[in-house]
C-alpha cells in the first residue's frame, strides 16, 4: 500500500534526477510513471500537499518521517515560491511529466495545468513611490537577517524557514534589477552590522553564483550558507562585536573563534544544507589556508563556496563604515584585492568578481 512517506520519497527522486535525463528518455519515463502510479494510489478526489510554517501537510496529516525527501521538498516549494499543490482526478503521464520537469527547473515560473493546481507565496515586496513597479529595498534584506538572528538568540535554534525566506525573495529580487550594488544595504548602526553584513555577503555570494552560471538548488543553497556565515559571532561577547575602537590581540583571538563555534552550531541542525557548516568553518582560511582556524591538514582545499562567500565577505567589510575606520571607495577596495589573489583568494574567482563588479559600475 502506497503511504504518504512513499509518495514525496518517489516525487523527490523525480525531480531530483530530471537534469539527468532528456524528457524522452526511457528513464525519466520510468520515474515518471512512478510518480503517478503513487499519486493515483493516495488519491480519493484529490491529493492536498501543504506547507506551514516548516511542517509538510499531506491530506491534512503531518508528514514528519520522510527524512531527507521531506526536506527536500520543503526547500523545493519554498524555492518555487509554492505552499500548496492538488493533485486532481483525471491526472495522467503527460501532465505529471512537465510538471516534475517545472518543478527541477530553476527559477520560480510554474504554467497551469488541467489536474494540478500550484498555489503561490508571494514575494515581499514594496511599490514605488509612483505606484508603479514592485521593488524590494535593500533594508529589508537586513531587516530580515536581523529578525532570524534575533528570534535564534531569543530561542536558540535557528528559524531554518526563515533563513530560506530571506534567500527566496532575494534571488527572486535580483533577477529584476541589473546593478546589484543597489541591494547592498549600509550600515545604519554599528549594532546592526553583523546583521547587515551578512545580508550584503549573501547579496554578493549570490551574484557571484549567477555570473559563473550556478543556478537551481546550488544557488539557493549558496545563499543560505553566506547569510549564516557569521553564525559563531552569537556566541562572542556583544561587547568585543560592538567596541568602537580596534580589537586588541586578546580579543582579536577570541574573535578567531567565530568559524568553528560557527561550523559546530549549524553542524547540528538537521534541516539547513550542508554547505552552511563548511562556509562558516572555512570563509577566514584564505586560499592558501594561511587564514584562521589553523589547520593541521595543509593538503585540505578550500571548498569553491567558501572561496566565493570569502570574497564578499571581505568587499562588504572594507565597503562597509566602521567605529575606528571610514568605508573605502569601490575602485580601491578592487585594486587591495587584487594583490590578494592566489594568496587570499582564488585568483579565477576573483577575476570573475572583479569584472563582474566593473560592468556593473560602468553600466550604473
Amino acid at each position: 500500500m502506497t503511504s504518504a512517506k512513499d509518495f514525496v520519497s518517489t516525487f523527490m527522486i523525480a525531480i531530483s534526477n530530471c537534469s539527468l535525463y532528456s524528457k524522452e528518455h526511457e528513464a525519466f519515463d520510468d520515474l515518471a510513471k512512478k510518480t503517478l502510479a503513487s499519486i493515483k494510489a493516495l488519491l480519493k478526489e484529490k491529493l492536498e500537499i501543504m506547507v506551514l510554517d516548516n511542517e509538510l501537510i499531506v491530506n491534512n496529516a503531518p508528514l514528519r518521517d520522510a527524512g531527507l525527501h521531506r526536506i527536500n521538498i520543503l526547500k523545493r516549494f519554498k524555492r518555487k515560491g509554492i505552499s500548496r499543490i492538488d493533485f486532481l482526478e483525471g491526472i495522467a503521464l503527460p501532465e505529471i511529466k512537465q510538471f516534475i520537469i517545472d518543478m527541477a527547473a530553476p527559477g520560480r515560473d510554474m504554467r497551469s495545468y488541467p489536474h494540478i493546481k500550484a498555489g503561490g507565496v508571494d514575494v515581499m515586496t514594496q511599490e514605488d513611490t509612483d505606484g508603479g513597479s514592485i521593488q524590494y529595498r535593500p533594508a529589508d534584506f537586513s531587516e530580515n537577517v536581523q529578525s532570524v538572528f534575533r528570534s535564534t538568540s531569543a530561542s536558540g535554534s535557528l528559524d531554518v524557514a526563515g533563513v530560506e525566506h530571506v534567500v527566496v525573495n532575494m534571488i527572486a529580487a535580483m533577477k529584476k534589477e541589473t546593478n546589484i550594488l543597489k541591494y547592498l544595504s549600509p550600515v545604519r548602526s554599528f549594532s546592526e552590522y553583523t546583521y547587515t553584513h551578512a545580508a550584503n555577503v549573501a547579496v554578493l555570494s549570490v551574484f557571484q553564483a549567477e555570473s559563473l552560471g550556478i543556478n537551481s538548488d546550488m544557488l539557493y543553497d549558496i545563499g543560505i550558507a553566506a547569510i549564516l556565515h557569521d553564525a559563531g559571532k552569537l556566541y562572542i561577547s556583544k561587547k568585543i562585536l560592538e567596541k568602537k575602537e580596534r580589537l586588541d590581540e586578546e580579543e582579536f583571538n577570541e574573535i578567531k573563534k567565530h568559524p568553528s563555534f560557527g561550523a559546530l552550531y549549524l553542524a547540528k541542525i538537521e534541516d539547513i544544507t550542508r554547505l552552511a557548516p563548511v562556509v562558516a568553518f572555512e570563509h577566514h582560511l584564505k586560499y592558501d589556508l594561511s587564514g584562521y582556524p589553523v589547520l593541521s591538514d595543509k593538503n585540505r582545499k578550500q571548498h569553491i563556496c567558501s572561496q566565493i562567500v570569502a570574497i564578499a565577505d571581505f568587499f562588504d567589510a572594507l565597503r562597509s563604515r566602521r567605529p575606528y575606520r571610514e568605508s573605502m571607495e569601490i575602485k580601491d577596495i578592487l585594486v587591495i584585492m587584487r594583490q590578494g589573489a592566489g594568496t587570499d583568494f582564488n585568483p579565477l574567482l576573483l577575476d570573475n568578481f572583479i569584472s563582474s563588479i566593473e560592468r556593473t559600475l560602468s553600466n550604473s
